[in-house]
């Protein structure tokens, strides 16, 4: 059976405990409902996992080659969640654009809900006036052309350090990942954040590895993404939950640490404000129904260091 990597952990476990709901599902069969709304072509489904089975190590080969069968428009049944699949250009000109009110938000996965600090970034958070209040102060605090000319200088001195690094390597091989790490460590670290925080150790980790961990964990797929009741208890005795607390905790303590220097009285007058000054600056200046929170703030600086590494 060709299924997800990450589910080989917990699906075995799954079904097990599941056994029980799957008995009273064969003993008292759903009865047909006589007005259902026509749905997309779906592939044949098993109880209980649906169409997990069919996805392979490479689920966007999975996908494509289930699209060919059964057309660019198609639905999957991923263990309680329906998952509409576009499969093609025009198909997706509709979802995207067209109808994008009705598709834009993503679904309430309990991952990116705990290290969003419950959506309070823009990325994960649904449309709603929250999610429009967000982009203003990317749009006009943090992002908009007069900032961005600002950083100007700073880019044109870590590409230079960067290149001359290069030249002085030659011909000796060269781990290119590092050499990028340390341009956007020089650049958007001071830029966004006021100053580097990729060497500082935090419970002894750094901040790489920490944001690293967070977008494995944001990327990647629990139990509870697919089975919301029981999910649950089963990343409990897999351990994924913890997994999700302490990665949690390592990146809640970066940010607080962030949030206190920026706010030290000692800290002395930076001729420039980076992303975090800005921050702190409109949570005093809010006013209204929508405030910057000290949450909301851990919510944007999760994008910022996502920009910063990736």
């Amino acid at each position: 059976m060709a299924i997800f990597p990450f589910t080989k952990s917990w699906l075995p476990l799954l079904l097990l405990l599941s056994l029980p709901f799957l008995y009273l599902c064969l003993l008292y069969p759903k009865k047909k409902a006589g007005n259902r709304p026509k749905l997309p072509p779906s592939p044949p489904r098993l109880p209980v996992i649906g169409n997990l089975y069919q996805l392979g190590k490479l689920p966007h080969q999975s996908l494509r080659q289930l699209s060919q069968k059964y057309g660019p428009v198609m639905l999957l049944q991923l263990g309680n969640s329906p998952t509409l699949v576009i499969s093609s250009a025009d198909m997706a000109k509709e979802v995207l654009k067209t109808h994008d009110v009705d598709f834009c938000s993503r679904p309430p996965s309990p991952g990116a809900k705990r290290l969003t600090y419950n959506f309070s970034d823009m990325a994960f958070t649904p449309y709603s006036d929250h999610w429009r209040e967000m982009r203003r102060i990317f749009v006009t605090g943090l992002l908009n052309p007069r900032r961005a000319q600002s950083f100007r200088q700073a880019r044109e001195v870590e590409m230079n350090n960067m290149i001359n690094s290069l030249l002085l390597a030659s011909p000796s091989p060269v781990d290119l990942d590092e050499q990028i790490y340390s341009f956007m460590d020089g650049f958007l670290g001071t830029a966004t954040l006021g100053k580097s925080y990729r060497r500082k150790q935090f419970k002894g980790q750094n901040l790489k590895d920490v944001v690293e961990e967070a977008m494995r964990m944001m990327d990647g797929f629990s139990a509870e993404d697919f089975f919301p009741w029981i999910g649950k208890m089963v990343d409990t005795l897999t351990g994924q939950r913890a997994r999700l607390e302490k990665c949690f905790s390592n990146l809640d303590g970066y940010f607080r640490m962030m949030l206190e220097e920026h706010l030290h009285h000692e800290r002395p007058k930076a001729e420039y404000e980076d992303f975090v000054d800005v921050l702190v600056r409109l949570s005093k200046d809010e006013t209204g129904p929508f405030r910057l929170t000290n949450d909301r703030m851990k919510g944007i600086l999760l994008r910022l260091p996502s920009l910063y590494f990736f």
